[in-house]
């Protein structure tokens, strides 16, 4: 069982959503030497300590991982760098131009991220 679940919602071509889950996994292969592949439409990654996966959709992201029971302990750090890189990107991708629509609320951020706590 997972010990990190999120489900993230979008309006982004499958293609643009991928894109943003690569630029996620590249960061964290630099910060936390993960590495990574795709399977389809669902991105893999590991390093010893750490499996996990994100599978992208026309409509959401589903971010599954488990973690060694060293890691257990940098939980909430790993949450919040994913969370954070995420929601950065995907403002920009979805961001109108500034000159053109300035104040529109983002529509391709549908939802928020709900993690199982354990």
């Amino acid at each position: 069982m997972a010990d990190i679940e999120f489900v993230k919602h979008h309006s982004l071509t499958v293609a643009k959503a991928k894109a943003i889950v690569q630029k996620i996994a590249d960061g964290l292969a630099g910060e936390y030497g993960l590495t990574s592949e795709w399977h389809g439409n669902t991105l893999h990654f590991h390093r010893s300590g750490v499996a996990g996966e994100m599978h992208v959709t026309a409509s959401e992201v589903r971010l599954h991982v488990t973690l060694g029971l060293l890691l257990k302990a940098f939980k909430g750090t790993f949450v919040e760098h994913i969370e954070r890189n995420f929601d950065e990107l995907l403002a920009k991708q979805s961001s109108p131009p500034a000159s053109k629509e300035a104040g529109r609320k983002d529509s391709a951020v549908a939802g928020e991220w709900k993690a199982k706590k354990r």
